[in-house]
């Protein structure tokens, strides 16, 4: 079965409030294109995200965030991100920080059907004392040793931009996987925007990551579609176009219409 869309077809099927998600770490491999086609909507959307990078920036400037679950957000070498740190310091945004460790416990517990993991992340730090924190404390039912527990990650879409992929729904990622083939066996509909769709994808290297067709929803052919992350081996980090957004993107109206663009141009 073929499971080729379109890129303005996965973003009409995200749901009003859905928990959005995407892949990806920091500056690279992004999928840059699709936070600006949601971007673009005036529908706002949760989002849960490990390693957030300009896309949730975008989301955030544009104004289409009501809650955002995170690990990490940021520009790596180039900073902050502006929108993030304005929400946060100013905007009053509904936001819970993960450690890394809790957010991979998160995921995997999805990935297993059960409603929380255990870990021994986040004992004796303060987060753990913040109002409305999802986290618990509990004493280990076999050894009595307290760790915490966590509530699963499972995210209602998942975006993912990645090097290629078969018209079967089979991924390729060149490069470091993140945590995407781990948050794709989570979510409920997982959408790929690739650089490029093949008929059947060829033999496996150590540096690549195979995320199967049964975790995929649809792909979609999008060369370009990381914008100006990092996608290895296609393309570096474009500095120029990065900086340019950084310098720009916390104008509201300069974020929408940005987004309304499209991304490749």
């Amino acid at each position: 079965m073929k499971k080729v869309s379109s890129l303005d077809e996965m973003v009409a099927a995200v749901p009003p409030h859905a928990l959005v998600s995407f892949g990806g770490g920091g500056m690279v491999r992004k999928p840059m294109a699709a936070a600006a086609a949601l971007a673009a909507r005036e529908t706002p959307v949760r989002l849960s995200v490990f390693l957030a990078g300009p896309e949730v920036d975008l989301l955030l400037g544009a104004g289409r965030v009501e809650q955002l679950d995170y690990a990490y957000v940021g520009l790596d070498t180039l900073g902050l991100s502006p929108n993030f740190r304005h929400a946060r310091e100013k905007a009053g945004l509904p936001a819970v920080e993960w450690t890394e460790a809790m957010y991979i416990a998160g995921v995997e517990a999805a990935t297993r059907r059960v409603p929380f993991a255990p870990t021994r992340s986040g004992l004796g730090v303060d987060m753990m004392e913040l109002p409305g924190i999802p986290f618990r404390r509990f004493a280990c039912p076999l050894t009595g040793e307290e760790l915490t527990a966590v509530p699963a990650i499972a995210p209602d879409v998942l975006f993912l931009h990645a090097n290629e992929a078969d018209t079967r729904g089979n991924v390729r990622i060149t490069g470091d996987g993140f945590l995407d083939a781990q948050l794709a066996r989570a979510a409920s509909t997982v959408y790929v925007t690739v650089e490029r769709v093949v008929d059947r994808l060829q033999g496996m290297t150590e540096r690549e990551t195979t995320i199967s067709r049964l975790w995929v929803t649809a792909v979609a052919e999008l060369p370009g579609g990381a914008g100006f992350t990092a996608l290895y081996p296609e393309h570096p980090l474009d500095y120029a176009q990065a900086g340019d957004y950084v310098a720009h993107c916390a104008d509201r109206e300069w974020a929408r219409a940005y987004a309304a663009k499209g991304i490749p141009a």
